[in-house]
């Protein structure tokens, strides 16, 4: 299969040997070690966002080291690139590698498996402490068996053995000291019914939001011009242009980039140091000023912002390099927005104390970036109307096209129209089995919208910001839960949807769909067919899956399921506990057996939103669109929509002085060196990138040579980027 290089470069294969194997290399070690380094390692994350820091660690091995060793070879041996073109990897396999390894970061942890395996067994943990699970019958009367291991306990523990068996041991970790339980002696049998229905469930889901993100990526990337930082950054690790596209990336010879990356790696370098020989290394901060961490009592010289939720992050900040990097790729409107954010909510919160008397709530904004994400998506739909109305009408054949128009589409159009195609399918599919799963094809609809329209945004702003690390901090039952109010679900559409949730979008920090998006943007500007693309990417995400649920279970079986203290008891408990509470208000109104029994439609007589609540859901959607449109009207106008998106989130928290910080440095180097300054410039803050992500790949090296070197897990938990 050979594509033909972009001007100027030797044509090369996308898949050869290489390709394939460091690509399968990327998969298998990022879905499946991620999830057991997390689990029983601990320290900081392999993956964590959509900027990882252990797939970008092996990206950078393979271009510098990899490539590096065998053009010196080339070299030494006088070989007259021999060596060279049967060792090195090219740029477009570069690329492939890149694709393949970054989806596959989507399932081991936080993107599903972290809560997978929990959400399905915890519950029957901690069901004897919760009296209103067992007089509702959240577990046995509203949640199929088929969802659980056998043996299913809605009916009591029937044989001691196997409930030991089963589910004791994942309770309690079969591990003993170094001792693990192989994973052919673990019970695997039992889980061979759930996963019937969840494996092409989630697989559903996976094909739908692949399909949906081609479709987008026409409009996202040659029509609204977005910037695609991260994409940017992976691009810069497999250019080859000073090569002809076969050698060590170009950046590796720009001396910005080491300015970059060498200052940063050895800051970081010296501080993890400093923790493993206290009395042999000082910290930084011993002899010189700590320019990572600064605290000032903000809250305490300003009591009214004690009034305002969300405000805890203007007493103390973490400068992480990444950001600052990122800033530099994306635009000054995006960067300012999300430096000023938590500053804007503050103000908004004060004022609205003293004009009603009553504090922010968390909810309240919570509810806001709902709707704001509704709005927003309208948006995004309004702004691509054009583009999606032909492709959807060409996909779905309403529109014909002519021979020379045919072979005038560009490739994103044919693939878009390829994938519009394959999105209808899946997405079909997949609202079937839910409206199985929660018993009302009316919640299973609005439920499947509510989650494309979250993993869309997300997508969106990963793209435009560049921002990696992403939460949307809301979850989308809930917001029905609360917008229609329980007795609209029904009791067992509302129980499997609250806890569903838990499963699905529980932490959406590794989404699948902005690391296709950045897959796409690559191979699109390294001219590799799309539709090879796709099939790639379903294929390796297909793979991913099967292997992270395998390390998963492993690592659950043997290690406590209670070293993630959060995953294992709040979302668990949190989605379960409204259920039976809600239940118990609708008994106490006489509509709990009027709910139960009326039809999906039926059920929709019964809507009683939240009214405080629901107005905030309708402020953030109409605030976004307000946003939207003056950016429409002035281009240069300095607050982003995101702001409404990313407000009170715990990334715009953790992130809002690094985003200040480089939105500065962007502005100065704009305003006195102009764009060619800034163009030169990029390699500086790619490597300010690097050093960073470098830093995240040492520890976790150091992690596993500790933790096989002596059984137990590293004593030193450094985190470099945010847990």
């Amino acid at each position: 299969m050979v594509d033909s290089m972009v001007s100027g470069h030797v044509k090369n294969s996308v898949l050869s040997w290489r390709s394939v194997f460091f690509g399968l290399t990327g998969l298998f070690m990022m879905s499946g070690l991620a999830g057991y380094h997390d689990q029983a390692l601990g320290g900081t994350l392999m993956i964590g966002n959509h900027l990882p820091g252990g797939a970008f660690t092996y990206f950078i091995f393979l271009g510098l080291v990899w490539n590096g060793f065998w053009v010196w070879v080339d070299r030494v041996f006088n070989k007259d690139g021999a060596v060279r073109r049967s060792m090195v990897l090219t740029s477009r396999e570069m690329v492939f590698v890149i694709v393949v390894t970054l989806v596959a970061c989507f399932p081991p942890t936080s993107g599903f498996f972290r809560y997978f395996h929990r959400m399905i067994m915890m519950p029957w943990y901690f069901l004897s402490n919760h009296a209103d699970w067992q007089t509702y019958g959240v577990l046995t009367k509203h949640l199929r068996p088929e969802f659980f291991p056998e043996p299913w306990l809605g009916d009591g523990i029937k044989s001691q053995m196997e409930y030991e068996r089963v589910y004791k041991s994942f309770f309690t970790g079969l591990a003993r000291g170094t001792t693990t339980v192989p994973l052919w002696k673990l019970p695997l049998d039992a889980w061979v019914r759930p996963m019937m229905i969840w494996g092409p469930t989630i697989f559903l889901l996976a094909l739908t939001v692949i399909s949906l993100q081609f479709v987008l990526h026409r409009q996202w990337a040659v029509h609204e011009q977005l910037s695609y930082p991260v994409a940017q950054v992976a691009r810069s690790f497999c250019d080859m242009n000073g090569s002809r596209g076969q050698g060590v990336p170009d950046i590796f010879r720009n001396r910005l980039f080491w300015w970059g990356c060498l200052p940063v790696l050895f800051l970081l370098a010296i501080d993890y140091l400093a923790l493993w020989f206290p009395n042999s290394v000082p910290s930084i901060v011993e002899f010189m000023p700590d320019l990572k961490h600064w605290y000032l009592p903000v809250t305490t010289r300003i009591p009214i912002l004690t009034k305002v939720t969300e405000t805890w992050c203007l007493n103390w900040q973490t400068l992480y390099f990444t950001i600052v990097g990122m800033a530099f790729f994306t635009s000054t409107e995006v960067s300012f927005t999300m430096g000023i954010g938590p500053i804007l909510l503050a103000i908004f919160g004060i004022g609205y104390y003293f004009s009603t008397g009553t504090s922010l709530q968390y909810n309240h904004v919570e509810v806001s970036r709902a709707g704001a994400y509704v709005g927003y998506t309208i948006m995004l739909c309004y702004a691509g109307r054009h583009y999606y109305s032909r492709i959807l009408a060409l996909a779905l054949g309403f529109k014909k096209l002519r021979k020379n128009e045919k072979a005038a589409l560009e490739q994103t159009e044919q693939v878009a129209i390829m994938a519009a195609r394959v999105l209808l399918l899946p997405f079909i599919g997949f609202v079937i089995v839910l409206s199985w799963m929660c018993q009302s094809w009316v919640i299973a609809v609005f439920y499947s919208l509510v989650l494309i329209i979250l993993y869309t945004v997300i997508s969106r702003i990963v793209c435009e910001s560049g921002l990696p690390f992403v939460l949307a901090n809301w979850y989308p039952t809930v917001i029905l839960h609360k917008l229609m109010g329980p007795a609209a679900m029904g009791p067992k559409a509302m129980t499997f949807s609250l806890w569903s949730t838990g499963i699905f979008a529980m932490d959406p920090r590794e989404s699948l769909m902005p690391y296709v998006a950045t897959s796409i943007k690559l191979a699109d500007d390294t001219k590799i067919r799309l539709k090879r693309i796709f099939l790639i990417i379903t294929g390796a995400v297909a793979v991913a899956l099967i292997v992270a649920f395998f390390s998963s279970t492993y690592s659950l079986y043997n290690y406590k399921v209670m070293s993630d203290t959060f995953a294992a008891t709040s979302p668990t408990q949190w989605f379960l506990d409204t259920a039976a509470r809600s239940m118990s208000e609708m008994e106490l109104l006489g509509v709990l057996e009027e709910s139960a029994n009326a039809s999906a439609l039926g059920r929709l007589k019964y809507i009683s939103g939240i009214t405080i609540e629901t107005r905030f859901f309708f402020f953030g959607a109409i605030g976004v669109l307000i946003l939207s449109i003056l950016r429409f009207r002035f281009p240069k106008f300095p607050i982003h929509p995101i702001l409404f998106l990313m407000v009170g989130t715990y990334p715009a928290a953790l992130t809002w002085a690094a985003f200040l910080l480089g939105w500065f440095i962007k502005i100065i180097v704009i305003k006195f060196g102009g764009g060619s300054v800034y163009n030169r410039l990029k390699p500086l803050f790619a490597g300010i990138i690097a050093g960073e992500l470098l830093m995240v790949g040492i520890t976790l090296i150091v992690d596993f040579i500790y933790f096989f070197a002596s059984g137990s897990a590293s004593p030193i938990k450094y985190f470099v980027m945010p847990p």
